[in-house]
């Protein structure tokens, strides 16, 4: 629908309504510039292009590769290029409606006729890389005059596609050294080559004028704008080259990080701190929209994923999603191993379904995965006064914790006590047991959308469920909640975010619960309220077989307005003295049609519209407060006017609707646009 078609249309407010809805269930049709990733891009990449997503077996897979080395490109020193590998991949992505990543591997990859036309070869004293024989001297005026010429060359490339193969390209990845690890060389230069040392500033200066090749060629000029992903680009460890991104960055199609190794492995070392700096811009974004990519490299055939390669990816994968990754891109040998594993498979779909669920207030599916981590970085916790000092290098510290009788009673240990003060990096390479504490890991439930109200008071969080792990546990038998009887934790409490249904409600909840068949003849029940008060969705009775199991119900007359004890909106209840085990819940969202009441339409007229800053409206009516949400229905600004007008300087050139309330009770919603 074009958008200078909607003016007319709001005059009807039945067919206002309708374009409402349709906003928030397609967020992206006002937009004539697609996001980096759209969101039915979120999910599983084929890291090889060697499956077929049509094979039933692989219909979770979204996106492929295009990539290809320099010297591929530009084996003779001419101005032609040989783009048939990338064109060989956009053809396929056209056949199996796939999405494609660009890349270009340069630094050590590019063509030896640069070295011969006089850029200096520089030989390291890396041995970890033999097919790397020289790296050429990056601040050579020649071989960045070569390089920025491969960024236009493949830009017009890109642009000059059809449609039908254009429309599948997602973003370019920035490389500008060694592979993607944005490094110029790897090891040292020899002594001989010393005076070809590139010091922290000069590299630094040399990535910033790359970057600016990049958003020149791809996120600037005639065509459609291509994203950009970039690697090593962090608010804390690169701050000048974060700031540079988000200040020369399109805000209205975003830019990518490769990043969240966290799906490499559960309870590695300092996810919490990458979740806290990055999950702000990846899940329901206030400002600058980006989206997340990393590679499941070889991590899975390492000694802690093969304790159990199925528990390894469903823990992996709910540490991806916690961190807000965007892609999943998956290794060939991975791929090979799910052939033979359903139970992969559906940790891949799992992935699907809920990285795309970002905004809340359209989401369609939200989950609690119950996990408990006992984060030897929390003081508040675990006081330093009984479990030693809060230092990562402390390996007593983790004893200690998890030798405490609760925790050991709840199935905490340490497996690899030593791994537990190393680095993300170093534990996925060398980590050969499961560690119950560790160094601000996530500490709480894996959730999107619901959340467990206090969680530590009304549960207990259990480690090993079934005992020792081996390759045979269920992926459940990792982690799990509980009731406890005696000490009264025999209801756990749950409440979906508050914006989820704040633009619609309900027409109908299926929760999917998985639980552990323990105890013959135990109930317990799942409860809601509707508008006659707490009601009762099922009981189950436990036989004893101690196997999980999965049951589903459809609620279709629930209200979700935190009715409950702590704010709830559902709840499982222990029915008896005996204590059942959960590994979590899922819930599907089947909305209503958006319940937009409008008072005498056309009584509120916004003005100046478009707008750079401020806005007023015709005073015909009493407004005391205006809530603005963007075209993803997420709520982007709540304001108190003042005196028939409101400054709206704080939001991003973009589509909004204002809602218009007096005394709570909604008057009016307008479209205006930001500039």
């Amino acid at each position: 629908m074009h958008i200078s078609g909607i003016n007319k249309i709001m005059k009807n407010s039945y067919v206002f309504f309708v374009i409402i809805f349709l906003c928030y269930l397609f967020p992206f049709t006002l937009s004539a510039q697609q996001p980096i990733v759209p969101l039915s891009g979120y999910g599983v990449w084929d890291r090889s292009n060697a499956k077929d997503p049509r094979d039933p077996k692989y219909n979770y897979l979204l996106g492929l590769r295009a990539e290809a080395s320099w010297a591929e490109l530009q084996p003779n020193d001419s101005s032609t290029y040989n783009w048939t590998s990338l064109l060989d991949v956009l053809k396929k992505s056209d056949s199996t409606n796939q999405f494609v990543k660009i890349g270009i591997f340069v630094g050590p990859d590019c063509p030896g006729w640069l070295y011969s036309n006089g850029v200096p070869a520089v030989k390291t004293n890396s041995v970890d890389h033999p097919g790397w024989t020289s790296y050429p001297y990056y601040l050579d005026e020649d071989y960045k005059r070569h390089f920025f010429r491969l960024l236009n060359a493949l830009s017009v490339f890109l642009k000059g596609q059809p449609e039908n193969l254009l429309k599948h390209v997602c973003f370019v990845q920035v490389m500008t050294g060694c592979t993607g690890d944005e490094v110029a060389y790897k090891g040292t230069p020899l002594p001989s080559y010393s005076m070809y040392q590139i010091s922290d500033a000069q590299w630094l200066n040399f990535r910033l004028e790359s970057f600016s090749k990049f958003t020149l060629n791809f996120n600037q000029g005639n065509g459609r704008k291509i994203g950009l992903l970039y690697n090593n680009v962090d608010p804390v460890d690169q701050p000048v080259e974060w700031q540079w991104v988000n200040n020369n960055s399109d805000p209205s199609i975003g830019f990518g990080l490769k990043g969240s190794a966290y799906m490499r492995g559960h309870h590695l070392s300092d996810e919490m701190t990458f979740k806290k700096t990055y999950l702000p811009f990846l899940v329901n974004p206030q400002g600058m929209k980006l989206f997340s990519a990393a590679e499941m490299d070889q991590s899975w055939t390492k000694p802690l994923y093969q304790i159990n390669v199925p528990l390894g990816f469903y823990w992996g994968m709910l540490g991806g999603l916690n961190t807000g990754l965007s892609i999943w891109d998956i290794s060939a040998t991975a791929l090979n191993y799910s052939d033979n594993s359903v139970t992969v498979q559906n940790v891949f779909r799992f992935f699907n379904k809920y990285a795309p669920q970002i905004y809340p207030a359209t989401a369609t599916a939200a989950y609690s995965v119950f996990h408990e981590g006992l984060n030897s970085a929390d003081t508040v916790k675990f006081k330093v006064s009984m479990y030693g000092v809060a230092k990562q290098s402390n390996l007593a510290r983790y004893s200690a914790i998890c030798n405490d009788s609760v925790y050991k009673s709840h199935g905490a240990k340490m497996d690899d006590l030593p791994s537990a003060a190393l680095g993300q990096v170093a534990q996925r390479d060398q980590q050969t047991g499961y560690n119950d504490a560790g160094w601000y890991i996530q500490d709480g439930n894996y959730e999107r959308w619901i959340k467990q109200l206090r969680p530590d008071s009304t549960s207990i969080g259990l480690f090993r469920i079934r005992g020792t792990i081996n390759s045979s546990s269920s992926i459940y038998d990792r982690f799990a909640r509980s009731f406890e009887n005696k000490t009264g934790r025999n209801a756990m409490y749950f409440q979906f975010d508050p914006t989820v249904f704040s633009l619609t409600k309900p027409k109908s909840l299926k929760f999917s619960i998985i639980w552990l068949d323990k105890n013959a003849g135990s109930k317990w029940s799942l409860k809601y309220y509707n508008d006659k008060g707490l009601q009762t969705a099922f009981i189950k009775t436990g036989i004893g077989d101690n196997q999980w199991k999965k049951d589903t119900i459809s609620v279709t007359d629930a209200i979700v307005t935190g009715n409950g004890l702590y704010g709830s909106d559902f709840m499982l209840v222990n029915e008896d003295t005996m204590d059942d085990i959960f590994n979590g819940i899922e819930v599907d969202i089947e909305r209503k049609n958006p319940e937009v009441t409008i008072l005498n339409p056309g009584r509120i007229e916004v003005f100046p519209n478009p707008t750079n800053s401020f806005i007023s409206w015709s005073k015909s009516y009493a407004v005391d407060e205006l809530v603005i949400y963007n075209v993803n229905g997420s709520r982007a600004m709540v304001l108190i006017p003042n005196a028939g007008s409101a400054n709206l300087t704080g939001l991003q050139s973009g589509i909004y609707f204002v809602s218009f309330f007096n005394q709570k009770n909604h008057i009016q919603t307008v479209k205006i646009i930001k500039l």
